[in-house]
């Protein structure tokens, strides 16, 4: 499954504004770019196709996630937080389409599935008409009804499961497969085995959960999955499944020294929906030469398999973006 023209999704999560290690020179390197600034003619034709904007949790660093941050926080206010991640989004054209999930350091609760982020911290958020607040996980379909598979039209898009990837760490653990192949380092490995047993969470125990119906199970096999948390940039596909595990905007921090956690941070997943052709775009201090972004980049045999059925809610934001929140209804 495809779409008929390029079309450009971008990737990213794990911002953490309001960290002292916020790479925030880095960030805004990244969003002055997709603003067209500085970008010569050919740049400015290539951005236009830019269309999503996926952003998987951890967007600010946030207070009292662990034991002792506010040593490690420059902003020690949860609101101002967001209102410096706003000023960023602001910056991006009206015609990229932002999709935002939370993740453990966003202001919502700790046990899965996270709701959207409120406007009791982020109002400031609600006030950009490009921005939707999506709950974590969320399955999102982009391109609907402008998708082709064989020659023939579709009348589904292409389907996006986003999940911030908090259960992660105790998959790696409890599998020594991952545990002893550091798996950290290769969070792609990690989502596979989610695939395999069609559960984000699949360790029972080791995540925090509403009980009730299991809102982590994958009822409906995406096109993509696209994760954050553990700060490296992993591509790779399973059984026509593209997996997208996200870098950061963050500096190592002193918990992942002592884990020995280095992270992978200013890169940015960039797909092609028309040709399943993904890059990486580097915006860090050591592959920036001159004006121009570094692109790394991947060439996998992507073929987007047509899904059906739908999860329980369904909400038509327009006419090619179609949301499902993981049983949350937030309308």
């Amino acid at each position: 499954k495809k779409t008929n023209e390029d079309v450009y999704v971008l990737f990213i999560s794990d911002i953490h504004v309001g960290s002292k290690n916020f790479l925030e020179k880095n960030f805004n390197r990244f969003i002055e770019w997709l603003s067209g600034n500085d970008c010569d003619e050919k740049q400015k034709i290539f951005l236009k196709k830019v269309k999503y904007l996926f952003v998987v949790g951890d967007t600010i660093e946030g207070i009292g996630v662990y034991p002792g941050q506010e040593k490690n926080l420059i902003i020690k206010d949860v609101r101002k937080q967001y209102e410096i991640l706003a000023e960023f989004y602001k910056k991006i054209p009206e015609y990229i389409t932002i999709i935002q999930c939370a993740g453990q350091h966003d202001a919502v609760r700790v046990a899965e599935p996270q709701p959207p982020v409120g406007e009791n911290f982020a109002k400031v958020l609600y006030e950009i008409e490009n921005l939707y607040i999506v709950s974590n996980p969320s399955l999102i379909e982009i391109e609907s009804g402008n998708c082709f598979k064989n020659g023939n039209k579709c009348e589904d898009g292409i389907k996006i499961l986003m999940y911030h990837g908090a259960s992660m760490h105790g998959i790696i653990n409890e599998i020594e497969e991952l545990r002893l192949s550091n798996a950290h380092s290769t969070p792609a490995k990690v989502i596979k085995h989610m695939l395999l047993r069609r559960n984000l969470a699949p360790t029972h125990g080791l995540t925090t959960y509403i009980p009730g119906d299991d809102f982590m199970l994958i009822k409906e096999i995406p096109d993509i999955i696209t994760t954050g948390d553990l700060h490296k940039t992993d591509i790779d596909s399973y059984n026509n499944i593209l997996i997208v595990a996200n870098s950061c905007w963050q500096s190592i921090t002193d918990f992942e020294e002592k884990m020995g956690n280095l992270p992978d941070p200013c890169k940015v997943p960039i797909l092609n929906l028309r040709t399943g052709e993904i890059k990486v775009l580097d915006f860090s201090d050591d592959f920036i030469e001159g004006e121009n972004v570094g692109i790394e980049k991947y060439r996998l045999s992507i073929f987007f398999k047509t899904c059906s059925g739908l999860i329980e809610i369904k909400t038509v934001i327009s006419s090619s973006l179609v949301f499902w929140f993981m049983g949350l209804d937030v309308s």
